[in-house]
């Protein structure tokens, strides 16, 4: 089960470099009390009926993970978002991508806390493959991002410890400045 909104993240994130993509967008968007989530990606996407049906929790492709009878992602995203009071979309177009976008009061007093971004982000930067990935944050405004093409531009390797180190200190260091130019951080419960 997910616990924290960086949960979400990351499953979703990895579902869309499972898809192939090449090029992943995340953006956090959080204004005033309301938490957006966009995620898109240019994988395989799906036809109508494979959308439809990856809102059902017993539907799985069966290519990604051969064994796995269940398909829970999405399920757990339409369960917490409808215990928020929130709402949710996902687009997809076979052979172009898939899009998916989630809002909520982030002061719900079932929304998960945020959880540990930075590790998240070190998380979804360090899956397998070949693809970029932009996560972007911002809070009332201020905002940062970071690009997996540009990390590994400027240290080599992504799945090297100090690589990693750097990038969740980058992380890290950029949601506490954002935190402090805003007073506190209104999404965590």
């Amino acid at each position: 089960m997910h616990r924290t909104l960086s949960d979400y993240i990351v499953d979703l994130t990895q579902n869309s470099v499972e898809a192939g993509s090449s090029v992943v967008i995340v953006d956090l968007i959080e204004q005033g009390f309301y938490i957006k989530v966009y995620i898109s990606d240019n994988g395989s996407g799906m036809d109508a009926e494979a959308l439809a049906r990856a809102r059902d929790p017993f539907f799985t492709d069966g290519v990604k993970h051969e064994k796995r009878k269940v398909g829970l992602g999405i399920s757990f995203l339409a369960q917490f978002i409808a215990q928020c009071d929130g709402k949710w979309d996902m687009t997809s177009e076979a052979g172009v991508g898939t899009s998916l976008y989630f809002e909520y009061y982030g002061k719900h007093p079932d929304a998960p806390p945020l959880g540990n971004l930075a590790s998240a982000v070190v998380c979804c930067m360090g899956l397998p493959g070949s693809f970029d990935l932009k996560f972007s944050r911002s809070l009332d405004g201020d905002s940062y991002s970071v690009m997996r093409s540009e990390v590994i531009e400027t240290f080599g390797d992504i799945s090297d410890a100090e690589t990693l180190i750097a990038l969740r200190e980058f992380v890290r260091l950029s949601e506490n400045e954002l935190i402090i130019n805003k007073g506190t951080c209104k999404c965590q419960n």
